[in-house]
């Protein structure tokens, strides 16, 4: 890997040279002109290029442009999205004014696929294209999050606010259930090196949804376009790789032509838009003087004493907010300078870019620094290289949430009544009123955020050299080699803090974690590409070979009772249980070819073959093949649909194909791996950690797909319908196997006697689903144009088979609690379903009480008694109601998934002025609120509660559905129930932007070609029925098994933004 870093790094500097020698050459003459629609309004950014030569600009505000054209250079060619491309001869004039007329649709864009592009023309799969125009300068640290509602068929999902957090992207729902990330492709380099911060922090609550976004390190103001392969047609040229679809990505580079710089900033605030509504210390002391006799009544002999300060609450002000302590105003801001340019044989482009992200909550954040260069050269006439290199170092601020002992929910249910500080500035955690203690001895939440350090830094560096040779016009083949690596520290401090004056402890004890985790990979590639047209015939093909192999090692130490709060593991005592590694080594070589025919624009088809050899599997089973299929039929190309007025374009297109997917719950699940263990005062040793499976094999997807591509009124409606199945056949399960084997399929991490059982091939699941794309351009006049884009996504996933009858697969039973199960997922069922009792209302009479069921508790007021939860009868022990209520009675009682997705957006620009609001909406998809379940526990005097509590069932409020308090934790109101499933249905304006192109008069005198500034608004408001912070709470540590959790969620905030594009 160092080598091959060493001879980019030479091979770059090699090229600049020949960069500094071209840029010395004279142009041969300098044309002029003004680029306008068939109205005669002029087109801005239009581009303007030398036909067979590498020069090309783009025109200013004005639609000026002026262009180098080199020796020999005949013939401008003009385009502007949404215009027909238009050629003109230079001949001996040095003026050239072009009116481009409207096309809406351009045929002849090329669409970035596997291995190459392909005209537009000629596509036969299920292939979406998104441009810069529709990503550039959104507030967001990753291209995932500024692609949420944009593509068909794509559901987008923040895990949280949390700033450079994860965000869980599914390309036509679930795949599999071990991991349904797509595939990254960033000009041509697999992006498949680990971004995960800490998984699971000994310091209380958990990370999962703090992870990174596998692109935050990836500079979004870079990306030229994304180009999104939605069927296996499409993604079985990337074999088992591709099993969750591809995302594309093209990043820019430089033009031929006059040399460019540019500058783009923004700066902005953001905040939680929205607390939850707790109870202030005047309604909190109601509610604890209405509590006395409710506790004496239920439990005789039972007393709360009475506090002289809530005698009368009226009195009382709001007491402590803790969601207003914890919760602050970010600041994020943008910075991104970048230079390009080039001649006929050199172009460079060069970006460096700064972006900080304050977090809303106290102690996170996100500071990304980052550099792309890019240079090609055209050595000989058949001769081409070029080498191109991203580096990044990003810094992780992480406020830990998602628990009930985390910042964002404490915050909840800590008393108003109890001080932040003490009268010295002092962390306290408890205060005393009268004879009563109030506060949370899990500690003071603001000094939690405020004094522990959880963060993540990774190092990030990606590119490739690469050289290519032209043979014929048409016939080219190219090497290259990729490099991606991830150097990541990750660390968890908490120090020991008291409070001097009271002896209070804050936190204790001090702790530490250090995690080192480092990522290699490389790649060499080399294929051939053919891509020719005579007549009415039309050929585009690709032959080629990959050798890929990537390399990590991981390691973690934990240390406690530091010495004076040294952050170092050298001042504690290292704590063995905490401190572990692992390292390993995975390869794959890989042929590979696709071929496209089209003839006379009509007929096209399309197959391609991988053959892929994995180490992921053992020896007899490493091979898979991966193929597919696709043709189109472009109606509107035939003699018979000429003279059609309505329909002025119509491709239909069908396809079928597989690819595979090698992730497995269980690391090289074909070997028996051993597991180190010591037991005091025997010493340690190693045994088998679980029994391997030598005929383990791939995960198999295979996609059925029909679409059509239309457009109507002159073109002025453009509609894309792809309706498919997606079967995954072969899931990597683990084994469910008797007691008595002795196999354990989720042994204790200290566990040195149970073995995990084997990994197999069983199972299945399906995806039915349909996509809908819908572009109106509503007015295109002289100076105004209003155009629509409106998406719709909608899938159905189901779970068919496992590997048993009676297997289940359980989610967020660890990651949440160690007595309930919150998702489970099993068969005739969707993935990560939620799962708890049935409520039937609440008790309301003793009759309904004694009729005979056996609830579980005792009848009473210490047990179930009026104002509790009843609960259905379900099933029994022979899968029948059997009079009582038990774990037989626990079901289904929701899916996460939504009933659909959409979003819309509207643009309109009207002489320099361009406005722009997007709507973002799903539709269905339950939330289990575990953040209610706590702050409407109703269970102890001295924590806060939501206000809804004040509306609870008591003799003199019989009618209400809020049960009544029960002095004590685990009652029977507090059973994982349908009570705490919520809909998760919303429409959110998710962008508002505003902008204005500077006329070019105020330009000229400080030499800028073009300058734009704008305002933003992100996440502006949210219609939704949902009681929590945000209905958008994606899935825990990116886990299909775990969705739609919303347990001390960090909430998305509202961003509002102004910036400026500035071109010289």
């Amino acid at each position: 890997m160092q080598k091959v870093i060493q001879r980019a790094i030479l091979l770059l500097f090699v090229i600049s040279g020949f960069c500094l020698n071209t840029f010395a050459q004279p142009p041969s003459r300098v044309v002029r002109g003004v680029v306008t629609d068939e109205a005669g309004a002029t087109l801005p950014g239009a581009s303007v290029s030398v036909k067979d030569f590498r020069a090309a600009t783009t025109t200013n505000s004005k639609g000026q442009y002026s262009i180098t054209v080199p020796e020999g250079g005949q013939i401008l060619v003009f385009s502007f999205i949404g215009m027909n491309p238009q050629e003109a001869r230079v001949g001996n004039r040095t003026t050239v004014n072009i009116k481009l007329a409207d096309a809406n649709t351009n045929l002849n864009e090329v669409v970035v696929v596997g291995y190459g592009s392909i005209r537009k023309s000629d596509v036969t799969s299920s292939i979406a294209s998104v441009g810069e125009k529709d990503i550039k300068n959104l507030p967001v640290a990753g291209l995932d999050q500024a692609l949420q509602g944009k593509v068909s068929g794509v559901t987008i999902t923040s895990n949280g606010g949390q700033p450079g957090g994860g965000v869980s992207v599914r390309i036509r729902g679930i795949t599999s259930v071990n991991g349904v990330e797509p595939l990254y492709v960033v000009d041509g380099i697999p992006i498949l090196t680990s971004t995960s911060s800490i998984a699971q922090d000994q310091l209380g609550g958990k990370a999962g949804q703090s992870s990174q976004s596998i692109l935050s390190t990836l500079n979004p103001n870079d990306i030229e376009s994304v180009d999104i392969l939605k069927d296996a047609s499409a993604q079985a040229i990337y074999g088992s790789l591709g099993g969750n679809g591809v995302i594309l990505i093209t990043t820019k580079k430089g033009k031929a032509g006059q040399g460019k710089i540019s500058y783009d900033t923004y700066y902005g605030l953001q905040n939680v838009p929205q607390k939850l509504d707790v109870m202030n210390l005047r309604q909190y002391a109601e509610y604890y003087n209405s509590l006395i006799p409710e506790i004496q009544a239920a439990s005789p002999g039972s007393t709360l004493n009475p506090i002289g300060e809530f005698a009368d609450p009226s009195l009382l002000g709001a007491g402590t907010d803790w969601q207003d302590a914890l919760f602050k105003e970010g600041r994020i801001k943008n910075h991104q300078l970048s230079f390009s340019g080039g001649n006929d044989k050199t172009t460079h482009y060069f970006s460096l870019n700064y972006f900080n992200q304050g977090g809303t909550i106290l102690g996170s954040g996100f500071e990304r620094l980052s550099s792309r260069i890019a240079i090609d050269h055209q050595v000989k006439s058949w001769l081409k290289a070029g080498v191109s290199a991203n580096i990044s170092r990003s810094d992780q601020k992480i406020t830990l949430t998602d628990g009930t002992e985390t910042p964002t929910t404490i915050v909840l249910y800590n008393s108003p009544a109890t001080p932040i500080r003490d009268a010295s500035g002092q962390f306290i955690t408890t205060s005393s009123l009268g004879n009563n203690t109030f506060g949370n001895a899990n500690g003071n939440p603001i000094a939690t955020a405020m004094l522990r350090d959880v963060g993540a830094v990774q190092s990030k560096g990606f590119g490739n050299v690469y050289g290519e040779v032209g043979f014929m016009r048409f016939l080219k083949y190219r090497s290259e080699i990729n490099y991606d690596f991830q150097l990541s520290q990750n660390h968890a401090f908490q120090p020991k803090i008291s409070n001097s004056t009271t002896g209070q402890t804050i936190l204790s004890p001090s702790k530490l974690r250090e995690e080192r985790n480092n990522s290699y990979y490389w790649a060499l590639r080399n294929y051939l590409t053919f891509n020719n047209s005579y007549g009415k015939h039309s050929v585009n093909a690709v032959l080629g070979h990959e050798a890929q192999a990537s390399h990590y090692d991981n390691q973690f130490v934990s240390a406690t009772d530091l010495k004076q709060n040294i952050m170092s593991i050298n001042a504690g005592t290292i704590l063995p249980s905490g401190t572990n590694g692992n390292k390993g080594n995975w390869s794959m070589e890989s042929y590979f070819g696709r071929a496209s025919y089209t003839f006379d624009g009509r007929y096209s088809i399309s197959g391609s073959l991988r053959r892929d050899g994995a180490s992921s599997f053992g020896p007899n089973k490493r091979i898979g093949y991966f193929s597919a299929g696709s043709a189109a039929w472009t109606v509107t190309n035939e003699a018979f649909a000429k003279d059609w007025k309505f329909v002025s374009y119509l491709k239909i297109r069908a396809g079928v194909g597989s690819v595979g997917n090698q992730n497995s719950p269980v690391q090289n699940a074909y070997s028996t791996n051993i597991r180190l263990f010591s037991i005091s005062p025997f010493g340690g040793g190693g045994v088998p950690a679980n029994v391997g499976n030598p005929n383990l094999s791939w995960e198999s997807i295979t996609t059925q797909n029909a679409g059509i591509d239309a457009s109507f009124l002159n073109k002025n409606l453009e509609v894309t319908v792809d309706i498919y199945k997606k079967t995954t056949t072969d899931m990597i399960l683990s084994t469910t196997l008797p007691v008595f084997a002795g196999l354990d399929p989720n042994p204790p991490a200290n566990a040195y006697k149970d073995i995990e059982p084997p990994v197999t091939n069983a199972g299945e699941m399906t995806n039915k689903g349909v996509d809908i794309g819908i572009t109106s351009y509503n007015i295109q006049s002289k100076g105004f144009s209003w155009k629509t884009n409106l998406i719709f996504s909608k899938y159905k996933n189901k779970l068919v088979s496992l590997n048993s009858q009676s297997a289940i697969l359980r989610g967020a039973e660890q990651d949440f609690t160690s007595a309930s199960v919150v998702n489970i997922t099993q068969a005739g069922g969707a993935v990560g379903t939620f799962y708890g009792y049935v409520t039937d209302g609440l008790f309301r009479s003793e009759a309904e009480l004694n009729n005979g069921t056996d609830w579980g508790i005792a009848v009473g007021p210490t047990g179930i008694w009026l104002g509790d939860v009843r609960y259905k009868d379900i099933s029994g022990p022979d899968g029948v109601p059997d009079g009582s209520i038990g774990s037989e009675d626990v079901t289904v009682i929701g899916d996460p998934n939504p009933d659909f997705t959409y979003g819309l957006t509207n643009t309109f620009q009207f002489k320099g002025f361009d406005f722009s609001f997007f709507l973002q909406g799903v539709q269905g998809g339950k939330i289990y609120n575990w953040t209610r379940k706590y702050s409407e526990s109703l269970y102890d005097p001295f924590v806060n509660q939501l206000s809804s509590v004040l509306n609870r069932y008591s003799a003199s409020n019989a009618d209400s559905d809020m049960p009544r308090f029960v002095n004590r934790w685990h009652s029977n109101n507090t059973r994982n129930s349908d009570r705490y499933i919520e809909d998760g249905s919303y429409l959110r304006i998710q962008n508002i932007s505003l902008g204005y192109n500077l006329p070019s008069k105020w330009l000229q005198p400080v030499k800028l070609s073009s300058a734009r500034v704008y305002f933003s608004a992100q996440n502006v408001y949210t219609f939704t029925k949902y009681s929590g912070y945000d209905p958008e709470i994606g899935s825990f540590n990116k886990s299909v098994l775990t969705p739609n959790v919303d347990n001390g969620h960090y909430p998305t905030p509202r961003t509002f933004t102004i910036g400026a594009n500035v071109q010289f």
